[in-house]
């Protein structure tokens, strides 16, 4: 700001200047004063010694020259002295009495000289540098009684010296006052303006540059003060505003990444200049810290079509790696700035897709598991509405078949009701759990499918149980065992099967159901744990493919897990790990 402020010495400089210019003015005013001043003087002058000659020739004519040394002796405020000379009689009349200093100077040769060439009458002021005054002089020949005379005069002007003098010395006086003015102005806007200015222009650079907590400069006192103040005021302001805006945009940016749809901002250019975190998660080429990257390829033909109506919609199906999404896509396009810019919102529809296969695969499989003991159970009214009744072999066939198929299609909705119960529910904690004993739970399982497994021809064997006490819910343990050895015994094939509860590593209880039959593929381990899942070629066998996820859902409940370790044709071992 050094160059910049420059201009404030101006005001001060300018000011001093109009004082020398007025100063200048008035001693050119004073000069013309003084010489229109001596102008009358010198016309006064002449007037009167019109009268003063016109009186000496008569007295002289009369030969009375003593009325005129009467006439010239001094008088008044400014000293006269004068002579009368005769051309050859020297001195006729001369001032008497007159200041030593007044009669020295008009004998001096310079003064008699001046008038020595001049025939005519003629008066001159000059300043007179040895009386340090202004002197009138008076030259005039005039011819009395046929003889030649010469009046010099030479009078003091003290009071015109006196007015120069005070005129001159005020105007030094004033000359003085105006450069010490100048001087003061000057050291005023350098101390009390400029100076604060600078500072205060130094602070609000800093603010200017982003540094908003630098402090402002508030000098004790002035006009730079209050708009100090006035400035510190708005930066505070300004400061509140940026924190308002700052605080409106995290909440924006917040807002766009909790929303589950991708959002993008495509510019003119196909550049996106915004984007939220599910878009990152949508396509790779958006990463957080990117700095506007070209808008993804699967996009670009889709904003063209938005060019062209100004909102679109459309679905997509996007591949990424072996998985293929659906995407729905709405667009709105805007200015903004003068440029053109799209606003697409894409919803990922993969998950309400495969929600979708599931609901139709669970009708389907519901219908498939119902349609066998509904089929039985109308097959045999229809036996009985045809006199079924009246043949007693008939009779206790169809009695069979509806007990059978009643109690195979309460337990499909028994388990269907157990598996949507367990799929609601929030995981367990000690207070929803009493102690349990795993030996307790192998054996309770164990009794409950033994009859099972001995008409299967199965050798049902109870291996090491552990006895560490564990909290759990007995009930839902021994029923998720149940489901294991009943897989094991419907489904396996073995000839034996063993059950075990060691303590594996983590504190857990692993709860081990082993048999020797024909095996899991590998395609198949990680979705029998699905509902009604059951593994190709044993569609026509019992079961009705819940028990398994029933039993995932239980050791979800107890914070374990369930898995399987198989080969085909070597076994499989079923691992229920319980936390403890």
């Amino acid at each position: 700001m050094a160059r910049k402020d420059s201009v404030l010495l101006f005001i001060p400089a300018l000011i001093g200047g109009i004082i020398v210019v007025s100063i200048f003015l008035l001693d050119l005013q004073l000069a013309d004063f003084q010489e229109a001043y001596f102008r009358e003087v010198i016309d006064e002058t002449r007037r009167n010694n019109f009268f003063l000659i016109r009186f000496c020739k008569e007295q002289l004519e009369a030969n009375d020259p003593e009325k005129i040394r009467r006439l010239l002796r001094t008088s008044g405020p400014n000293p006269v002295v004068a002579k009368i000379i005769a051309r050859s009689r020297g001195v006729v009349a001369e001032t008497e009495n007159a200041p030593d200093y007044l009669a020295e100077h008009i004998r001096s040769p310079r003064i008699r000289g001046l008038f020595k060439k001049n025939d005519q009458e003629d008066v001159l002021v000059k300043y007179d540098e040895t009386l340090n005054s202004f002197m009138v002089y008076h030259s005039a020949h005039f011819n009395a009684g046929g003889q030649d005379y010469i009046l010099v005069m030479a009078a003091k002007c003290n009071s015109m010296t006196m007015l120069m003098r005070q005129t001159r010395d005020g105007m030094i006086i004033l000359t003085i006052l105006g450069i010490l003015s100048t001087i003061v102005l000057i050291v005023y806007f350098c101390s009390i303006i400029r100076s604060p200015l600078n500072r205060l222009f130094a602070s609000m650079s800093k603010i200017a540059a982003g540094e908003l907590e630098y402090p402002v400069y508030v000098p004790r006192y002035g006009l730079v003060r209050e708009i100090a103040i006035c400035l510190q005021s708005l930066t505070e302001q300004l400061k509140k505003q940026i924190v308002s805006l700052r605080d409106d945009a995290y909440e924006r940016e917040a807002i766009l990444d909790a929303l589950t749809e991708a959002i993008l901002l495509v510019n003119a250019s196909g550049r996106v200049e915004r984007w939220n975190r599910t878009a990152c998660g949508l396509f790779p080429g958006l990463e957080p810290a990117a700095k506007l990257p070209e808008c993804p390829a699967e996009l670009r033909e889709y904003i063209e079509k938005v060019g062209e109506t100004g909102v679109y919609s459309e679905e997509l199906s996007v591949k990424r790696g072996e998985k293929e999404r659906q995407l729905l896509a709405n667009a709105v396009s805007f200015t903004r700035d003068g440029g053109k810019y799209v606003l697409v919102s894409i919803t990922d529809l993969s998950d309400i897709r495969k929600l979708e296969a599931y609901r139709t695969e669970f009708i389907a499989a519901i219908s498939h598991e119902m349609k066998t003991p509904l089929t039985g159970i109308v097959g045999a009214v229809d036996a009985i509405n045809n006199g079924a009744l009246d043949n007693e072999e008939y009779k206790s066939r169809c009695i069979q078949t509806l007990t059978r198929q009643s109690e195979r299609l309460h337990t499909l909705l028994q388990s269907f009701l157990t598996l949507s119960s367990l799929e609601t529910m929030r995981k367990g904690t000690e207070n929803d759990f009493l102690p349990v004993l795993p030996a307790a739970v192998i054996r309770g399982a164990a009794e409950e499918c033994r009859s099972m497994a001995e008409t299967a021809g199965i050798d049902l064997v109870v291996g090491e149980c552990s006895s560490i006490e564990f909290p759990g819910d007995f009930l839902l343990l021994q029923q998720a065992l149940n489901s294991l050895i009943t897989n094991a015994v419907l489904h396996s094939g073995t000839k034996r099967i063993e059950v075990s509860a060691v303590a594996a590593e983590g504190k857990q209880i692993d709860f081990l159901v082993r048999d020797y039959g024909c095996g899991i593929a590998p395609e198949h381990r990680e979705r029998i744990f699905k509902r009604f899942y059951r593994i190709p070629g044993s569609r026509n066998g019992p079961g009705n493919g819940i028990g398994l996820a029933i039993v995932k859902h239980i050791a979800l409940y107890h914070g374990g897990n369930v898995s399987v370790v198989s080969e085909p044709d070597a076994g499989a071992e079923f691992h229920l790990r319980i936390p403890y």
